[in-house]
């Protein structure tokens, strides 16, 4: 295994962009797009020429092997995202209104990434990595979340890899409650 620049761990999400500024219900037309918080940066660390891997599950379908084919070829090492049947991978639609403004509508009732565990973090892969890249989005998805990213920490620190935190705060998917607490 090649030793990645940074590696990170979250959710890949199928997004689909209003191709009109309007209100969703009056759109007929949209651009997929591949995404997520996380993957998003791994996406630009790629495109900077950073050797970068991601840890996910994708749903075992049409968008998730069409995601995990649009990651691959961004260069992401992909070695550590499984497809995961019967979970469908998540998307979101972007709604754009005239004046520049906008909202995300999000469908992910059942994330691919619920059954990641602290277990499904290859500790000879954190190993190999100088910097450990997390993010408060996957904690905020689900509170198991926070253990698998202190799990992988924990590694990181481990095998003295460095550890970048994003808050990244979702005020949507947590209260402020939650967030200190979670962070």
């Amino acid at each position: 295994m090649i030793q990645k620049d940074v590696i990170t761990i979250g959710d890949a999400m199928i997004t689909f962009n209003s191709m009109s500024k309007r209100l969703l219900r009056y759109v007929h037309s949209y651009e997929r797009k591949v995404g997520g918080a996380e993957l998003n940066f791994s996406i630009g660390c790629s495109r900077l020429g950073i050797k970068t891997g991601f840890i996910s599950r994708i749903g075992n379908d049409e968008f998730g092997r069409y995601a995990l084919n649009f990651i691959r070829g961004e260069g992401i090492d992909t070695s550590e995202i499984k497809l995961i049947d019967d979970y469908p991978t998540s998307i979101n639609f972007k709604e754009i209104l005239e004046d520049g403004s906008g909202r995300t509508f999000y469908y992910h009732d059942r994330l691919p990434t619920e059954v990641l565990t602290e277990e499904s973090i290859s500790e000879d892969y954190i190993r190999k990595t100088k910097i450990l890249h997390l993010t408060g989005v996957f904690a905020a998805i689900n509170s198991k979340n926070i253990r698998i990213l202190e799990h992988a920490a924990k590694l990181a620190k481990k095998h003295n890899v460095q550890v970048s935190f994003d808050p990244n705060i979702r005020s949507r998917l947590w209260s402020i409650k939650e967030e200190w607490e979670g962070l």
